[in-house]
């Protein structure tokens, strides 16, 4: 069998392409499988590595931009495709070859739907396209949560059989030793501090006006505290940057733009606590990531997050700014609470398995690329 994975469409490395390095990683392949993957020069490097096996076909574009991608999805691609003999092509996100039939597609999320401020009318227009593609033009589709399966059923009349739930894994973090620790959390000036953190973007679905206002009156009890919001440095966190200074909090929260996985682990391990409160997630990697390093973790009541984290956060009302502040408080002071969530978050992150998900995707591959099915 020969599965093309299609890597075009990705440029740096956030969510998705964590996601897909890690199915990746962990895909079961016996000596009649073959792995071809599509890329462009940013994603070779990103994906290289992963399974000396791998075929990787790399594209050099002379202008990598969202609309070069595209269009050679919809023509260069397919005819790599039929050129190569590919079985079946596996889509981690909803980048896709329309009419290429043939494939299994992940689709994380449908937040577009739900937050029409967070994507511009062209893009909407194109994942809507991409969408019915998926609908109609591919043999199965794979998601992340029963949430996300729920919203794809409810929202696009999807039959139920044709999803697969395959959640994401326990995440495998940088080791970081204390010593290093110490060192980084000093670079940021927080050596000795204690503070909440946050790692993500900054789009609406966030939250995080609604968390810095909670954050303002918890820090009315505890000025001894700080917030590090680490992500992409755009113009939504510039925004979000001024709206913390006009609160009077510019003292109080760090924006480093991205960090390096190094900094993340030793960031995460030293911080007081995790601060989610998204109002919609997919799935909510961040969550399992600082249960991994036994640091608790405030959530939200909505969307995926209760049923990835259960019992093992505590969960807020994302939409009331003193459940978010009075969840700080606990988090902050309550001894017994943190014991809790910390030994409850770590059996709750060894429920999840990267292994276990590539099986399952292997298994839908071996399925829709035999003949028969199709």
């Amino acid at each position: 069998m020969k599965i093309g994975v299609n890597l075009i469409q990705y440029t740096d490395c956030q969510g998705l392409e964590i996601f897909t390095q890690n199915i990746l990683a962990h895909l079961p392949l016996t000596e009649e499988d073959d792995v071809v993957l599509f890329t462009n020069q940013k994603s070779a490097v990103l994906f290289s590595g992963l399974n000396p096996r791998f075929k990787i076909i790399n594209i050099n574009f002379s202008y990598l931009n969202p609309l070069s991608l595209i269009l050679f999805q919809q023509f260069g691609l397919t005819r790599e495709l039929k050129q190569k003999k590919i079985d079946i092509l596996f889509c981690p996100s909803l980048a896709v070859p329309l009419f290429f039939r043939n494939k299994i597609v992940t689709i994380h999320d449908v937040a577009f739907r739900r937050f029409l401020e967070e994507t511009s009318l062209i893009s909407r227009l194109y994942l809507n396209i991409s969408l019915w593609s998926v609908k109609y033009f591919s043999r199965a589709i794979t998601t992340v949560s029963e949430f996300s399966k729920n919203e794809l059923v409810s929202l696009l009349k999807i039959t139920p059989s044709k999803i697969t739930v395959l959640t994401e894994g326990t995440p495998t973090l940088t080791p970081v030793s204390e010593d290093k620790a110490v060192q980084i959390t000093d670079r940021f000036s927080l050596k000795n501090k204690n503070y909440f953190m946050y790692i993500g973007n900054v789009r609406p679905r966030k939250n995080l006006p609604a968390v810095l206002a909670a954050f303002k009156i918890f820090s009315q009890h505890h000025s001894d505290y700080h917030f590090l919001i680490a992500g992409k440095r755009d113009s939504k966190l510039i925004a979000l940057a001024d709206a913390a200074t006009k609160m009077d909090l510019a003292d109080k929260i760090i924006f480093p733009g991205f960090i390096s996985p190094e900094e993340k682990t030793a960031l995460l391990k030293r911080s007081r606590g995790l601060i989610f409160i998204s109002l919609y997630e997919g799935f909510g990697l961040p969550v399992l990531e600082a249960q991994t390093l036994n640091v608790p973790v405030l959530s939200s009541q909505t969307s995926s997050l209760p049923e990835i984290a259960g019992n093992s956060a505590l969960l807020v009302d994302p939409r009331n700014i003193k459940d978010i502040a009075a969840g700080m408080e606990s988090i902050a002071t309550d001894d017994t609470l943190r014991a809790t969530l910390i030994k409850r978050g770590r059996e709750n992150s060894n429920k999840y398995s990267w292994r276990r998900s590539a099986q399952t995707l292997m298994a839908l591959c071996k399925r829709y690329a035999d003949p028969r099915n199709k």
